[in-house]
């Protein structure tokens, strides 16, 4: 434990030194170089060796900084950038203290900032390029339920909204699935939670691929899923679910090849009406119905009675679309 702490606070310090050593031996090699081949000039404009030397430091700072967090990036494009503009500008430091022939400074500074520039977009691009993927990444994290890989009650929130817009745009219908596992307790508590977290999984595989591409399948808490159908009336929604619930019924999860399990679900139904609140109103009524198919004795998908809620509230912001078209 004591050597693990020593380690993490000496590292740091022997970063730095090895980042010191570095620039004092690139320096100090190009200095001794120029005195030795070239002398020192008669006359130092100390003003211009102090800005391009300011530069020059600032350049080798970025490097570091850069190389540093290369090292966790695992490129050192960008970094080898800052590096060949720092020597470029210490090139020209050089020829501002040293009698060395402009042309040679010139275009070696030049052939070295070619070098930087190289090197930086490179470095940009790859930077770049991991930056997007790791926003989409944090994106697909942040909408997506981390088991079984649907949507999250996040993603459907925002989801929900969009298709809400359409729906009344095109001036068709939109309905909802609220599925729940029958006694998906009993597995847990048999077979235990890493088997019920397999049936989720192999629950939700199958669900997805028995709604069309455009429907969307969402995670919405322990054994409970929702399916959101677009331009589907509560006809073809009733149909959708008895589809799967029997597909379901008649489906053998085979567990890790060692638990071979049979179950049912039971589905609640509903249709979103004009003023409600997709994730409020229209999922209660869903709910409610998902409540009287259990009440049925389960493995059945029961249709939401319109009635079951008051609509003497519509959603805000239904309201406002509404009156806008009107």
């Amino acid at each position: 434990m004591n050597e693990s702490k020593t380690s993490n606070q000496t590292n740091p310090w022997l970063r730095g030194v090895t980042y010191a050593t570095v620039f004092v031996v690139l320096n100090y090699s190009i200095g001794l170089f120029c005195f030795e081949f070239y002398g020192l000039k008669p006359s130092i404009d100390w003003v211009l060796v102090t800005i391009y030397a300011l530069l020059s430091l600032f350049s080798f700072y970025v490097f570091v900084v850069n190389d540093i967090h290369a090292t966790k990036l695992k490129g050192r494009a960008m970094a080898l950038g800052f590096l060949a503009g720092h020597l470029a500008l210490t090139v020209l430091v050089m020829s501002f203290v040293f009698a060395t022939p402009a042309q040679l400074s010139w275009y070696a500074a030049g052939l070295l900032m070619v070098a930087s520039y190289l090197f930086g977009t490179y470095g940009i691009n790859k930077w770049s390029r991991h930056h997007r993927r790791s926003k989409a990444t944090l994106q697909h994290e942040l909408i997506t339920d981390e088991l079984t890989q649907l949507f999250n009650r996040r993603a459907f929130a925002s989801n929900a909204i969009k298709e809400r817009e359409f729906c009344m745009n095109s001036n068709s219908d939109l309905s909802v699935l609220i599925i729940d596992i029958d006694d998906f307790k009993l597995i847990n508590d048999q077979y235990g939670h890493a088997v019920g977290d397999e049936v989720l999984i192999q629950v939700s595989q199958t669900v997805q691929r028995h709604v069309r591409r455009s429907d969307s399948v969402y995670r919405w808490g322990g054994e409970e899923f929702v399916v959101l159908l677009p331009v589907t009336g509560i006809f073809e929604a009733h149909q959708v679910a008895n589809k799967l619930v029997k597909t379901l019924a008649d489906t053998t999860f085979n567990i890790k090849d060692l638990v071979e399990l049979r179950l049912t679900v039971s589905i609640g139904v509903s249709q979103w009406i004009a003023g409600e609140s997709i994730s409020k109103e229209t999922l209660i009524r869903a709910d409610k119905a998902l409540y009287k198919a259990k009440q049925s004795g389960k493995n059945a998908a029961v249709v939401a009675d319109f009635t079951d809620i008051s609509h003497s509230n519509p959603d805000p912001e239904t309201s406002k679309e509404q009156s806008k078209r009107a």
